[in-house]
């Protein structure tokens, strides 16, 4: 009857979508220990844990690299490995020097979470914009 049956894909976010809300999510991770760590000090040790910054760090490091490697490996793109390794390495400097809350470091946290998000949706815009198809980058 010449009906043909579609098959419908989930939608799934890619992983430049999960590295970047992972980065948005450690931004506002560290702006708010900062904040409640002078009005509630108590609940902020917690939050401010060393192990629980390190597990961030180490997830956005997985995360951004299941993602933007393909791309490099692919299409040679340079640019979002460059702006990611910036951003990691911002923050782990800021992790092994144990830095103190102050404005200083949240400026640094918010320079390398921008970092990490645009190497996500750079690396993103490039994969979608290429011709090469989607089995390519797999």
């Amino acid at each position: 009857m010449g009906m043909s049956l579609r098959t419908s894909q989930p939608v799934r976010p890619s992983l430049d979508v999960v590295g970047a809300t992972a980065s948005l999510a450690c931004a506002v991770h560290c702006a708010v220990v900062a904040v409640f760590l002078g009005a509630m000090p108590a609940a902020a040790s917690f939050l401010a844990a060393p192990w629980i910054e390190w597990i961030f760090l180490a997830a956005s490091t997985l995360i951004g690299l299941a993602s933007l490697l393909p791309g490099y490996r692919s299409h040679g793109l340079k640019t979002p490995l460059l702006l990611f390794t910036a951003g990691i390495a911002m923050l782990a400097v800021l992790r092994a020097t144990h830095a103190s809350p102050s404005l200083a470091e949240m400026l640094v946290v918010i320079v390398a979470a921008g970092c990490l998000v645009s190497a996500h949706w750079q690396n993103r815009g490039a994969m979608h914009r290429c011709r090469c198809g989607p089995a390519h980058h797999h």
